[in-house]
């Protein structure tokens, strides 16, 4: 399945977001499969579950929105979630969220950024831990825990 395109057709009306697509990639990369191999190596956006990547997306939007009010309410109102975590914020909030030992605090040594990205992280967390596994079909599922 790996290189594969995706058709829109298989995803039904429904189509991802640059941001859909970093954080699936993240997940892939970050979960092995029974034999310990990432799932990267095997398996691509196109074995996603149209479902659980839309509850994805709906979560990290979710986040993304309550970010916004932490970042004003703690000073940094000024920045933008990219300008604040770089160009990886789908990858840190779904490895902060898993708790891979990432922070989102790299490259804020102290001030009020360094706490804003705390804050952030903890929202992250609060949501939960997100498991991946290949079903019998194939495809690639993920499970949830809050």
């Amino acid at each position: 399945m790996k290189g594969r395109t995706i058709h829109p057709a298989e995803f039904a009306g429904w189509r991802p977001s640059m941001r859909d697509a970093a954080m699936w990639q993240t997940i892939l990369w970050a979960s092995t499969d029974d034999h310990g191999e990432p799932l990267d190596c095997n398996h691509d956006m196109s074995a996603a579950w149209r479902e659980d990547m839309e509850k994805l997306s709906d979560q990290f939007y979710s986040w993304s929105d309550q970010a916004e009010t932490v970042m004003i309410e703690g000073g940094c109102g000024h920045l933008s979630l990219d300008e604040l975590l770089g160009d990886k914020a789908e990858h840190l909030y779904v490895l902060v969220r898993d708790g891979h030992g990432v922070s989102m605090t790299d490259g804020w040594n102290t001030g009020k950024e360094r706490r804003c990205c705390e804050k952030l992280e903890r929202l992250a967390q609060h949501q939960g831990p997100i498991g991946a596994y290949v079903g019998d079909d194939g495809r690639v599922y993920l499970s949830w825990s809050a």
